[in-house]
């Protein structure tokens, strides 16, 4: 079972695209992102973002995530 606080910080990252913008946004330490982060990809067992110079960028099993993400955002 994916937590939806991981699928937060999963969004916010992908959203902001960085880990920095996203600790800003939820209010949260960049080391409580990149944890989250990191817990969500051992969860599913996939890398959901590849680390640019110019910020995260999703991979193809993070453009899947983000998919579902989204839904389950709108339901909830």
């Amino acid at each position: 079972m994916i937590d939806w606080d991981d699928i937060r910080y999963f969004l916010a990252v992908a959203r902001g695209g960085s880990v920095r913008a996203a600790a800003e946004g939820l209010g949260v330490y960049h080391s409580t992102a990149l944890r989250r982060i990191a817990q969500l990809e051992e969860r599913l067992g996939a890398q959901m973002f590849e680390k640019l110079p110019s910020g995260y960028r999703l991979t193809a099993a993070g453009e899947e995530v983000l998919e579902l993400a989204n839904q389950m955002e709108a339901s909830s």
